[in-house]
């Protein structure tokens, strides 16, 4: 992660490539780079990408959103189709499936809990 409290903080094309990813939910075929997270970690800021046909299994957040912009490729949350360009938004507590199409896909996420702590992004 990247950022100070006290400057505005700029990430290069260049440099987030080379920031380090891990596989969210211990898949690899699902890479999340965490961008930012709230000093008491209850609000994160990341970047998911997944493979071709890669599959994040049904789950719910049962007390925070996510927002999700799908910045490349096309992704079925929620049984709902979002190509590049499209916004997301999960509720607390809605059960929701990602799955990739056929081409890779890039989406940036934030994660916010709204009451208590729910840190499964983590």
């Amino acid at each position: 992660m990247i950022g100070t409290p006290d400057r505005v903080t700029v990430i290069s094309p260049d440099v987030l490539a080379q920031m380090k990813s891990f596989p969210l939910h211990g898949d690899e075929r699902l890479q999340n780079k965490l961008l930012w997270k709230s000093p008491n970690g209850d609000t994160i800021v990341g970047l998911v990408q997944m493979a071709p046909g890669a599959r994040d299994v049904g789950h719910n957040h049962p007390s925070a959103t996510q927002h999700t912009w799908v910045i490349d490729g096309t992704v079925s949350i929620g049984g709902v189709e979002a190509s590049a360009g499209s916004y997301a938004f999960v509720p607390p507590g809605v059960d929701h499936e990602t799955v990739a199409g056929d081409e890779p896909v890039t989406m940036f996420y934030i994660y916010q809990p709204s009451s208590g702590h729910d840190h499964d992004h983590h």
